[in-house]
C-alpha cells in the first residue's frame, strides 16, 4: 500500500468515526428528550414537618452477674446434666427455619446485645452465670455471644464446658438457635433467644 491510498484509508476512517460520534450524540439528545421531567411528574412537594423526635439511646453498659449483687434462689435457674456421650453439634436450631436461621445469627442479623466469657468457671457456675445471662439479654434484645473455650486445657482434650454449654442452650426454652461465629474456631456461639412479649 503506497503513500496515497494510507492517507485515502486514514480518511475513510476519520470520517466513519466522525459519523459515529454524531449518531451516538443525536441518540443521546433523543433519549434525554424522551425522559420524564422528573420534577413536572412529582408535581408540588410538601416538606414533612419536623416531629422533634429523639431516638433512644442504645443501652451499651456491661452486663452485670446479678448472683453478686443478691443471692437467686436455686429453683430459678436452669440445669441440665453434665454427663452425656454425644458431642453436641456445631450449630442447633429448633424453631423450623433451620439453616436460615443460623445464617442469618452469623451474618449479624441481629445486634448483639451482649458478651459472656465463661473461662475458668466451674459446671455450677457457668449454668448459673449462662441463667441469668439469658435473662438479661431477654431485656436487651434476642441474640449474644458466649465465649466458652475449646477444651484444650481440659484434661484429655475433652471440652467439658463448651459441651456442657452446647447441651444447656440445646435444651433451655427460650433458646431458639446456636452457631459459632469464627469460622474455625469453635470456642464460642452465638444464641438466638425467642422473642419476649410486652406486659
Amino acid at each position: 500500500m503506497d503513500k496515497q491510498d494510507t492517507q485515502k484509508l486514514l480518511q475513510q476512517l476519520g470520517k466513519e468515526a466522525k459519523r459515529r460520534q454524531e449518531e451516538a450524540a443525536a441518540q443521546a439528545k433523543r433519549q434525554r428528550r424522551d425522559e420524564p421531567d422528573f420534577a413536572a411528574v412529582v408535581g408540588k412537594v410538601t416538606p414533612l414537618k419536623n416531629s422533634n423526635r429523639v431516638a433512644a439511646p442504645k443501652d451499651n453498659k456491661p452486663l452485670k452477674r446479678r448472683f453478686d449483687e443478691m443471692e437467686w434462689d436455686e429453683e430459678e435457674y436452669f440445669y441440665v446434666s453434665a454427663d452425656s456421650e454425644h458431642e453436641p453439634p456445631r450449630s442447633f436450631c429448633k424453631n423450623g427455619r433451620g439453616q436460615d436461621d443460623i445464617r442469618r445469627l452469623v451474618a449479624g442479623h441481629w445486634p448483639c446485645v451482649g458478651r459472656l466469657d465463661l473461662h475458668g468457671c466451674t459446671r455450677e457456675e457457668a449454668q448459673r452465670e449462662l441463667s441469668e445471662f439469658i435473662e438479661e439479654v431477654l431485656r436487651r434484645g434476642v441474640c449474644a455471644e458466649i465465649v466458652h473455650g475449646s477444651g484444650l486445657g481440659s484434661h484429655g482434650f475433652v471440652p467439658v464446658l463448651k459441651s456442657l454449654v452446647r447441651r444447656w442452650l440445646m435444651a433451655h426454652p427460650e433458646v431458639l438457635a446456636y452457631a459459632e461465629p469464627h469460622g474455625a474456631n469453635d470456642g464460642a456461639v452465638l444464641i438466638l433467644l425467642r422473642k419476649r412479649r410486652a406486659g
